[in-house]
């Protein structure tokens, strides 16, 4: 998995800082790494179809799904789970959990987030635009052939987003909720204190300066970046999912998030590796099993 991090860089400059939130590095790849359309998993033979899709915004998405071969398909209509890639990602990153889901009967749609990989546009928002650009891809997975109940599985940004979004949208039936940050502007201060060492009033006062770049260069205000004010009204169930020893978004995010939410839900905590790390097999396995239920 690629890198989900504000990380700290040589030199610190104002350029770095804003970027470090709306422009971190891009993970461009070759469509070839997505491998081959037709593969087999446990002897069943899948296909990948690539798309492209405009968003809200007419930006051109990148957009995959993956179902069984027609002549193999277990039944007509199946659920289908919408894969949710972190800030500094891409839909390469889904490729990571297909075969959990596909065993289970279950298909997959992987995009790229606008700015992000091989999509259109040249900044990302956190979740603040990720949201409307759900709903597109929703709105194309609704209608692709053959889809039933809808899931989202999210990852860092991609929680955050999927937190965001899934309680707008009845069409939503359960969502896995990966590293979620509750305040990105709590994120950031954490952030900063780690990597900076400022003192609070300092922070505040960057904080303010940066918001103002980033709203004229991407439409957004940071301070508006509150995925935890939408726990409480969300009820679809939910299985949350955190690393013990993430450096990058502190567990505390996810369990504060997890306390307030609104409907059936479960945590999991990994103890093995952080925020960036893939997940343990055993992990991966429960949450496909929880989509599967």
């Amino acid at each position: 998995m690629k890198n989900d991090a504000i990380k700290k860089p040589k030199k610190i400059t104002y350029e770095t800082l804003w970027k470090a939130i709306i422009r971190p590095p891009r993970d461009e790849y070759l469509e070839e790494e997505l491998g081959s359309p037709i593969f087999k998993i446990d002897k069943r033979k899948y296909i990948r179809k690539d798309f492209e899709l405009l968003d809200f915004q007419g930006y051109l998405l990148k957009v995959s799904m993956i179902e069984p071969d027609p002549k193999e398909r277990p039944q007509d209509i199946m659920p289908c789970v919408i894969y949710l890639h972190a800030n500094a990602s891409s839909r390469i990153e889904g490729l990571h959990v297909r075969r959990f889901l596909l065993r289970r009967n279950i298909n997959l749609c992987i995009f790229d987030f606008q700015g992000s990989g091989l999509s259109e546009g040249e900044f990302i928002s956190l979740g603040y635009h990720e949201k409307n650009q759900v709903k597109n891809i929703v709105d194309f997975v609704e209608k692709y052939p053959g889809v039933g109940n809808i899931g989202l599985w999210g990852r860092s940004m991609g929680a955050s987003t999927g937190l965001i979004y899934a309680h707008r949208d009845k069409r939503i039936k359960a969502i896995c909720l990966d590293s979620p940050f509750a305040n990105f502007c709590r994120l950031a201060r954490e952030l900063t204190k780690q990597y900076i060492n400022l003192p609070d009033f300092l922070i505040n006062g960057v904080l303010k300066i940066i918001s103002s770049t980033i709203k004229e260069k991407n439409g957004i205000d940071i301070f508006k970046l509150n995925p935890i004010e939408e726990a409480e009204n969300t009820f679809q169930p939910a299985m949350f999912v955190h690393a013990i020893n993430d450096k990058l978004i502190n567990l505390q995010h996810a369990i504060d998030i997890f306390n307030i939410y609104g409907g059936e839900k479960s945590l999991k905590c990994s103890e093995i590796g952080g925020h960036n790390s893939k997940r343990p097999k055993r992990l991966n396995q429960e949450i496909a099993n929880f989509f599967e239920k």
